[in-house]
C-alpha cells in the first residue's frame, strides 16, 4: 500500500540547460524507444519557435518562454533498466527517458551545432588580425568563453577516472548500443547522438581543432558506414540543417536586429544580464548602421573606428556572427523550457505518459515489450536469433499504418485479441496495463523454448490480422494458401461486423495452417478444418444476432469458450496457454459446443434458439436493418445464393450454380453493395401507412441488394415506377432494360440519371422475383418474402451448424 508521503512522481518546469547539464545526471535511452526521426521540417519549425520567443523577450522580457512540452523520465536510482553496464562507472543520476527522447536529441545536436559554429566563427575572428576595439574582443571573449563552458557541460561531463577522451561521458547514450565507461575497452558509443557527443568529446581534446571542418570529417568517416551509418547519416544532415538555421540567423526576419539591440541598453540586460561597454556599442552602431543602410564597409568609417573598415570587415562579420550566436544560446539555454515530470518507476512513468497524452508518439505496447526479449536471448545473440524475427512480423503489423494515433489502435488492439488466445483473459487497451500483461506473462514461461513459443503466437496472431482479418479488400490468405469460398466471404463479413471477438478464435485455427505448411496432406486437413470452423462461428453468429436486437452477451459466449471451453466435453480453454501443448479441438466438437450456447442460452431465459422454426418467427418481426446494416445484408446474400424466382416475389432454391452469391469477390464488389429499402424508409403516401405504423419497414421482407449508384437512383419512387426500375436491373440484355425505362418515360418519369445507374451490362437476377408482384406491397408481402428469406438463410447456415428442426 503507498502511503500518503510517498511520491509516486513529480512534476517541475526546468530550462533545458537546468535538466540536461544537472551535475552528475546522465540520459538514458531505453531500447523500446524509436530510432531518431525527426525531419528537416520538425527542426526548422524548433529553431523559428525559438527564435519567436526571443523575439518576443525583447518585447516581455519577464514572460517569454519556448515551451517544447513535457518529458517524461525515470529516476533509474537501482541503475536496472541500464545495459550493458559497467558498475560504478556511470552517471550517479541516470534519468531513463520514457517520453521526448527526439526532442532531447534534437536540443542536443542543436547545443553541438551552436557550439562547433561558435567555435568556428571564433577561429574566423581570430584570422582577421586586425582588431578595431580591445575592449570589444574581451568583451566578446568572455562571453564565448562563458558560452562555450555551459555549452560543453550539456554534451559531456568530465570524471575523476579515466584517459583521454574516455574521461568523459556523453551526456545521453541508448541502452544495448552504447555503454558508459572511462576504460577504453569497455566504453561504447554506437549510437548516433552518442557517437555525436563522443566524437565532439574527441574534437574538444585536439590542439588546433578543426572545428569548420567537424561535419565533413564525420561524413567521410568510416564509422559512418557502420551497422549504425543509416540512423548516422540521418543524424549529421539534421546537424546540417541546424547549421544552415544558425548561419541564417542574422538574416532571419524574426530575429532581432543587432543594431536596435545595440542602441537599447534595456534589451542588452534583457539578453546578457548587462549593457555592452561603451566602445563596444559605438563601434556596433556604427558598423551595423553601415551595413543596415547599404553602405560598402570600405567606405571611410566614423570617427570612433579610428581606421578603414576595409581592414576590419572579416573581423566584423565573424564578431556580428559570434554576437548573434550568443544571442541565440543564451535564450536557448535558459528559456527553452520543459515539464519535466519524474516518476520512481517505469510502469508509474507509462501510467502518467498515458493520462498526458503527450505531443510525442506513442510507444506501442509490442515496442516496450522487446527490451524483455532482448534481455532473455542475450544481447550478442538477438540480432540472428529466431525471437527477433517473430518481433520483426509482429511490429511489421503494427507499421504497416504510418499515423502514430493508428498505429497506437491497432498495437492496442493486437493486444487486446492476444490476451484472449493466449490466456482467454479480458484485457483493456490501456498502455500501462497492456505492459504489464506482456511483461508478467512473458516472465512466467518456464524456458527458452516457452518463450519462443509465446511470441511466435504473437507473431502468427499479427500474421493472421494482416493477412487475413483484413479490411484492406485483398483475397484473405494463410502464408501463401489461399482460403476457399464461403470461408473466404465469411471471414470478410465477420472483418466488415467487427466482430473482432472472434479473430483469437479463428487465429488458433489459422496457426495449425502455418504450422503444416511444409507438409501438403496435414495442410490440407488444416485448411479443411479452419475453414469449417470458420462456417460455424459465422453461422452462430448470425443466428444469435439476428434473432435479437442487441448483441446480447455474445461476446461472453467467445471468451468463455476461450477461457474455460466446454468441460462436459472435456474440453478446456482454447487459448493457447492454456492448452498445455494439447491440440486444439476438432471443427466437429467446436460446433457442438457453439450449438449448445444456442440452446442453454434458451434455456437461461435468453433469446435461444431451439429449431428452424422459432428462429425464422424471431427473425421475420426483427428491424433488422436498423440493427445491423452488414448482418442484413449478409443474410440476404446467402438467402439469395442459388435462388431463383418464384410466384409473388417470393423465392425458392435453385440448382447448384444457378445464381451464386456466396464468394469474397461478390462480397467485395459493387453489385450487391448496398441495401435497398423497398418500400422507402421516409414516410410516403404512396406506401401503405401500416408498413410504417408497425415499423415493418426495416424488416427483412422489405430488403434487397443494389449496386451503391442503382441504390441511389432507386430511392423514395412510388411501387408502380420502383417495379419498373427493377424490371430494368433484372433484364437480362440492354435492349430489354431499355424497354422498361422507355415505359417508365411515358408515364412521366425522367430517365435520363435514372438510365446511366442501371448498368445494362450488369445482370442483377435476384430482382426479378420483385418484379412478378401483382399485389399492393404491403404488410402481408413483407412478412411473407421475410419468412421465405430467412426459411433459405436457415438452410444454408444449419449446413455450416447443424441444428435440429
Amino acid at each position: 500500500m503507498i502511503s500518503p508521503a510517498q511520491k509516486i512522481f513529480e512534476a517541475d518546469s526546468e530550462s533545458f540547460y537546468d535538466f540536461v547539464s544537472k551535475n552528475g545526471r546522465g540520459l538514458y535511452i531505453p531500447p523500446y524507444q524509436r530510432e531518431y526521426a525527426w525531419d528537416k521540417d520538425n527542426v526548422e519549425r524548433l529553431i523559428d519557435d525559438t527564435v519567436q520567443g526571443l523575439s518576443a523577450l525583447l518585447k516581455r522580457p519577464d514572460e517569454s518562454i519556448t515551451f517544447i512540452g513535457t518529458i517524461i523520465a525515470m529516476n533509474d536510482v537501482k541503475k536496472s533498466t541500464i545495459n550493458p553496464l559497467v558498475r560504478n562507472q556511470i552517471y550517479s543520476q541516470v534519468m531513463t527517458i520514457i517520453d521526448g527522447q527526439q526532442r532531447l536529441t534534437t536540443l542536443l545536436m542543436l547545443v553541438l551545432s551552436l557550439l562547433v559554429e561558435m567555435e568556428t566563427q571564433w577561429a574566423e575572428l581570430n584570422r582577421a588580425k586586425a582588431c578595431p576595439n580591445e575592449e570589444t574582443k574581451f568583451w566578446l571573449e568572455t562571453r564565448v568563453n562563458d558560452m562555450r563552458g555551459l555549452l560543453s557541460q550539456m554534451l559531456s561531463e568530465r570524471q575523476n577516472n579515466g584517459e583521454g577522451a574516455y574521461r568523459y561521458f556523453p551526456k545521453m547514450i541508448r541502452a544495448f548500443k552504447d555503454t558508459w565507461s572511462y576504460e577504453a575497452d569497455k566504453a561504447s558509443y554506437q549510437s548516433p547522438i552518442a557517437w555525436l557527443l563522443f566524437e565532439y568529446v574527441q574534437l574538444m581534446n585536439r590542439p588546433d581543432a578543426p572545428w569548420g571542418k567537424f561535419l565533413n570529417e564525420l561524413k567521410k568517416s568510416q564509422d559512418a558506414v557502420s551497422e549504425e551509418g543509416p540512423g548516422r547519416r540521418h543524424a549529421l544532415k539534421m546537424m546540417k540543417v541546424l547549421q544552415t538555421q544558425l548561419k541564417a540567423l542574422p538574416t532571419n526576419d524574426e530575429f532581432p536586429a543587432l543594431l536596435k539591440i545595440a542602441r537599447e541598453p534595456a534589451q542588452q540586460e534583457a539578453l546578457f544580464g548587462e549593457e555592452f561597454p561603451d566602445a563596444m556599442r559605438i563601434a556596433l552602431e556604427s558598423i551595423l548602421a553601415k551595413q543596415e543602410h547599404g553602405l560598402m564597409l570600405d567606405e571611410r568609417g566614423d570617427l570612433e573606428l579610428q581606421v578603414e573598415d576595409t581592414k576590419h570587415k572579416k573581423w566584423w562579420e565573424a564578431a556580428t556572427e559570434l554576437l548573434s550566436l550568443l544571442v541565440f544560446s543564451r535564450f536557448a539555454l535558459y528559456r527553452i523550457t520543459l515539464v519535466v515530470v519524474k516518476a520512481t518507476t517505469e510502469d508509474f512513468a507509462f501510467d502518467v505518459f498515458e493520462a498526458l497524452n503527450t505531443t510525442g508518439q506513442p510507444l506501442t505496447a509490442i515496442e516496450t515489450f522487446t527490451p524483455k526479449v532482448v534481455q532473455t536471448v542475450g544481447l550478442a545473440s538477438y540480432n540472428a536469433s529466431e525471437e527477433k524475427k517473430l518481433l520483426d512480423k509482429a511490429s511489421s503489423y503494427l507499421r504497416k499504418v504510418t499515423k502514430a494515433e493508428e498505429r497506437q489502435k491497432r498495437s492496442a488492439e493486437l493486444i487486446v485479441a492476444f490476451a484472449l488466445a493466449e490466456k482467454g483473459e479480458k484485457r483493456s487497451k490501456n498502455l500501462a496495463e497492456q505492459r504489464r500483461f506482456m511483461r508478467d506473462t512473458f516472465e512466467t514461461c518456464k524456458d527458452k523454448s516457452e518463450k519462443q513459443a509465446f511470441i511466435r503466437h504473437l507473431a502468427d496472431l499479427a500474421g493472421f490480422l494482416d493477412s487475413v482479418w483484413s479490411d484492406s479488400g485483398v483475397y484473405p490468405h494463410i502464408g501463401n494458401v489461399k482460403i476457399g469460398d464461403p470461408a473466404a466471404l465469411c471471414i470478410q463479413f465477420l472483418v466488415d461486423l467487427n466482430h473482432t471477438i472472434t479473430a483469437p478464435l479463428l487465429a488458433q485455427y489459422a496457426a495449425e495452417v502455418t504450422a503444416t505448411l511444409g507438409d501438403p496432406e496435414r495442410n490440407e486437413i488444416a485448411l479443411s478444418e479452419f475453414e469449417s470452423v470458420v462456417k460455424a462461428v459465422t453461422a452462430f453468429t448470425v443466428l444469435w444476432r439476428a434473432s435479437r436486437t442487441t448483441t446480447d452477451r455474445i461476446d461472453q459466449v467467445y471468451r468463455n469458450l476461450m477461457s474455460q471451453g466446454d468441460p462436459t466435453r472435456g474440453v478446456g480453454g482454447l487459448a493457447r496457454g492454456l492448452r498445455d501443448g494439447k491440440p486444439l479441438p476438432d471443427s466437429k466438437t467446436v460446433k457442438e459446443i457453439l450449438m449448445s450456447r444456442l440452446q442453454a442460452d434458451r434455456a437461461d431465459g435468453g433469446a435461444g434458439i431451439a429449431n428452424k422454426q422459432e428462429w425464422v418467427d424471431k427473425v421475420v418481426t426483427q428491424p433488422l436493418y436498423e440493427v445491423n446494416e452488414t448482418l442484413a445484408r449478409f443474410l440476404l446474400f446467402i438467402a439469395f445464393h442459388d435462388s431463383v424466382d418464384a410466384e409473388e416475389g417470393l423465392l425458392v432454391n435453385g440448382k447448384e450454380g444457378s445464381h451464386p452469391t456466396l464468394t469474397f469477390e461478390r462480397w467485395a464488389g459493387d453489385r450487391y453493395s448496398s441495401v435497398e429499402h423497398i418500400a422507402p424508409q421516409s414516410k410516403s403516401k404512396d406506401w401503405s401507412a401500416a408498413l410504417y405504423e408497425n415499423d415493418e419497414i426495416d424488416r427483412l421482407g422489405n430488403l434487397t441488394l443494389l449496386p451503391l449508384s442503382a441504390n441511389q437512383s432507386v430511392s423514395d419512387r412510388p411501387w408502380n415506377h420502383k417495379k419498373l426500375l427493377f424490371c430494368a436491373l433484372a433484364a437480362a440484355t440492354p435492349e430489354e432494360a431499355q424497354t422498361f425505362l422507355a415505359e417508365l418515360q411515358s408515364n412521366g418519369v425522367n430517365v435520363s440519371e435514372v438510365a446511366k445507374a442501371i448498368h445494362s451490362g450488369q445482370f442483377l437476377p435476384h430482382l426479378k422475383a420483385l418484379t412478378k408482384v401483382t399485389k399492393v406491397w404491403d404488410s402481408d408481402m413483407v412478412e411473407a418474402r421475410g419468412r421465405t428469406l430467412a426459411e433459405l438463410a436457415w438452410k444454408r447456415l444449419s449446413s455450416w451448424l447443424p441444428l435440429v428442426g
